[in-house]
């Protein structure tokens, strides 16, 4: 452990403290342009995995990388006469050429068919594709709308008294200056009609809100909580105030890497920022607790505080070394945000170990000496009286010790396997949010905006076959009953189509028998959407929402519905053909099952990494496997409070397990550091080098803890439910570790024999 001391660095500081002083600055005055560049990435979709869900557009504005979709639904007792569908009509035009939308689907564009005499023709809505003129044409549009059987639930509401349109509109322009636009421009018409805009431009504009606010918010928070528990713990202003620049410096380093990197805040790596300024604020107690053991004068100063933080050096490259190893097991993770926090984290934690070693020591020589009075306040207060009380008896619980920990594994078994993973980012707002009301008023009115696309392959890709009458008419049935599960509420496919155009000119519906009518329309379903076939494969698209609480799907609505669709399938499909289904919502699902894996991966990458680490520190595979008990410890008792609550876990809150691997061995680390060089000193007495271990390392292993655990608790107040919960595991976990550290590790670590 002592090559790990970096003796000459903190002498370095000591003595030449101005050097060390210019040269920090000097690389945060470099770091400023970066942090300016920083940019939040608020689009939830680019989580998603690549290669599933970049799919090319469909008719009713599918999912597509490339592009945001925004939903306008308009309401209003006026919304049928000639001035209010004008009105509508400029309210869909404006928003088409403020935000540069490529595609717009509408009531008045929507084709549908009619018969001409014997002919059958295909139409738009509305003569020419825009608002009516005449009464004429408002008759004319009112009835194709009422006879169109796909209107509903796309290009209106399941009541037919509201009209949606959609646009797709290119990525690129900020989501907030698109939704201030948005509501600007809806805001003129709501005099006349209720408005309600939904889609991915409000959902990433409210989510790059929440996220903002959050961090800001945090950062200030923790950086409060930092100052008040080192006053409290130390009662100076240099122990207060110096930590802080520390942290705020490293912190800033971290952020100035990103910009480098040309990486973005996403929802993932915005706790990031603040993570570092707690976890960074553990190396100055250290450093402290042992600079304010014994007074000091001016002609000893220097050589006290070079011997203050070398003593606890090896401690402090340990601890950011294991937490640095277990951040970076989560570059196993599929998603590179979790990659990008998993380095920019890292980074920051070893430029706040670093500066703790060299700008700390260098600030402190700069201050005046410390006064007898300050070390006896320290040495005796409440903290230190009362370890040295409780002590002796807790190093001879071993027994009791085994047991706690054979009921806490035991428990952990038992309710582990059920707890659940979260993808769904309606979720992650609360309730209260305008964009989540939004989005649920427009899944009641009109069934939802998310789709499934199911893609029909014939045998062999047989050219044509989807022509074929007997073929139709079995899709089709298959379509009638996927349309009978009330969560579809709308489907589009080749069948249907045909069946409305037989309906039309022949008085019937699903009557497959005309072939000509077959081919003159399906060639009209392919011009209407725009793409090429030789009918050896075909799309249902279907929508689904929850419609018994009337609200958008989560991952348990998607495998239910995605369920009932393949069963529907298996059994009234043609023998041999074959389908896929793809969405977003089954992108999410998919999501789901790949933070399951990194979850798993990186948890068990980061204990063995953690063990062998520690094991080799100590030349001990008992002493590296007691260091891994609280933190093992922390984890179990964590999924054992998700359990109980249902807390589940998400995009942010998988990380949790590596970042609390860690931190969580630090402190284990210190009191079997400190203990094994009780022993060397004392090997006659293995149980009083115990005793002396945890009196010497309690008091800034309760501190650390404290600091760490009421820094991250402000996470518990950020509004987007992430966050929230990712601090509230972390809190739990490491308050866990930290007992488990204080009341575990002692008996268990005491040896039974003399150390030689």
């Amino acid at each position: 452990m002592n090559r790990l001391k970096p003796a000459f660095l903190v002498r370095f500081s000591v003595e030449h403290p101005w050097t060390i002083i210019l040269v920090a600055v000097l690389i945060s005055t470099l770091a400023i342009f970066p942090i300016t560049q920083l940019k939040i990435e608020p689009d939830v979709e680019s989580l998603l995995p690549r290669d599933s869900s970049e799919n090319e557009e469909s008719e009713d504005l599918e999912y597509s990388a490339d592009f945001d979709r925004l939903a306008v639904l308009v309401e209003g007792k006026d919304l049928f006469t000639l001035e209010g569908l004008d009105r509508f009509s400029d309210l869909v035009s404006r928003l088409k050429e403020e935000l540069e939308a490529e595609k717009v689907i509408d009531p008045f564009s929507m084709i549908t068919l009619e018969q001409a005499g014997s002919r059958i023709r295909a139409i738009t809505m509305s003569a020419g594709g825009r608002a009516p003129k005449t009464p004429e044409d408002l008759a004319a549009f009112i009835r194709r709308l009422d006879n169109d059987p796909f209107s509903r639930g796309l290009v209106s509401s399941r009541d037919g008294k509201a009209l949606t349109a959609y646009l797709l509109i290119p990525k690129g322009r900020p989501y907030l200056e698109q939704d201030k636009v948005i509501r600007s421009i809806t805001e003129t018409f709501k005099d006349s009609m209720k408005i309600t805009v939904t889609g991915s431009i409000p959902f990433s504009a409210e989510t790059e809100r929440y996220l903002t606010r959050d961090a800001l918010r945090l950062m200030a928070l923790v950086a409060a909580t930092i100052l008040f528990s080192y006053y409290l713990g130390f009662r100076s202003r240099r122990a207060m105030i110096l930590p802080v620049v520390l942290v705020i410096t490293g912190t800033a380093w971290s952020l100035g890497f990103m910009g480098l990197m040309g990486w973005k805040l996403s929802m993932v790596s915005i706790v990031s920022p603040p993570l570092v300024l707690t976890l960074g604020s553990s190396y100055s107690i250290h450093i402290l607790n042992e600079y304010y053991q014994f007074p000091m004068t001016g002609i000893n100063k220097q050589k006290r505080i070079i011997e203050a933080v070398t003593s606890v050096s090896g401690t402090i490259v340990m601890a950011s070394i294991t937490t640095i190893t277990g951040l970076l097991c989560l570059l196993l993770a599929s998603m590179p945000q979790t990659r990008q926090f998993a380095v920019s984290t890292s980074v920051g934690v070893a430029a706040t170990a670093l500066l703790s070693l060299s700008l700390f020591p260098a600030f402190l020589s700069l201050q005046k000496p410390v006064a007898e009075i300050k070390t006896q306040r320290v040495n005796s207060d409440i903290l230190s009286r009362g370890l040295k009380k409780i002590a002796p008896a807790l190093v001879r619980q071993r027994w009791p010790a085994l047991f706690i920990l054979i009921v806490l594994f035991t428990v952990f078994a038992i309710l582990s396997p059920g707890i659940d993973y979260n993808t769904n980012p309606v979720s992650y707002f609360p309730d209260k949010s305008d964009v989540i009301g939004e989005l649920k008023s427009f899944s009641r009115e009109v069934g939802g905006m998310d789709e499934i696309t199911i893609r029909l392959t014939a045998p062999g890709a047989q050219p044509n076959y989807f022509l074929q009458t007997e073929v139709l008419d079995k899709i089709y049935g298959a379509g009638v009953k996927i349309a009978e599960n009330p969560d579809i509420s709308h489907l589009m496919s080749l069948p249907a189509y045909l069946s409305f155009a037989s309906e039309t000119a022949l008085g019937r519906k699903a009557d497959f028998s005309n072939r000509g009518l077959n081919l003159l329309v399906s060639r009209m379903f392919l011009a209407a959407s725009k793409t090429e076939s030789d009918f050896s494969s075909i799309n249902l698209t279907v929508r689904i929402y929850n419609s018994f609480e009337g609200r958008p799907i989560d991952e348990g609505d998607t495998k239910r519905i995605s369920a009932d669709l393949e069963r529907i399938l298996q059994e009234n499909l043609p023998e041999g053909v074959s389908w896929e289904m793809d969405g977003l919502s089954l992108d999410f699902l998919e999501l789901s099952s790949i933070m399951r894996r990194d979850f798993l991966v990186s948890t068990l990458a980061a204990l063995f990494a953690i063990g062998i680490i520690c094991t080799l520190a100590f030349k001990s595979l008992k002493r590296g496997l007691l260091a891994l008990i609280p933190l093992i410890t922390g984890i179990a008792a964590t999924f054992i409070f998700m359990s109980i609550f249902h807390i589940p876990l998400d995009m942010t809150t998988i990380m949790m397990s590596c970042v609390a691997i860690g931190v969580g061995v630090d402190d284990a680390i210190h009191f079997l550091l400190r203990q094994r060089s009780e022993e060397l000193s004392d090997p006659e007495n293995p149980e009083n080098a115990a005793v002396k271990a945890l009196i010497h390392t309690g008091r800034p292993i309760i501190l650390t803890t404290l600091s760490i655990v009421l820094g991250l608790a402000w996470f518990t107040l950020a509004g987007f439910r992430p966050i929230r919960y990712f601090g509230l595991l972390i809190v739990f976990t490491l308050t866990a570790a930290g007992l488990s550290t204080i009341l575990l590790l002692p008996p268990l670590a005491r040896s039974r024999k003399k150390t030689l």
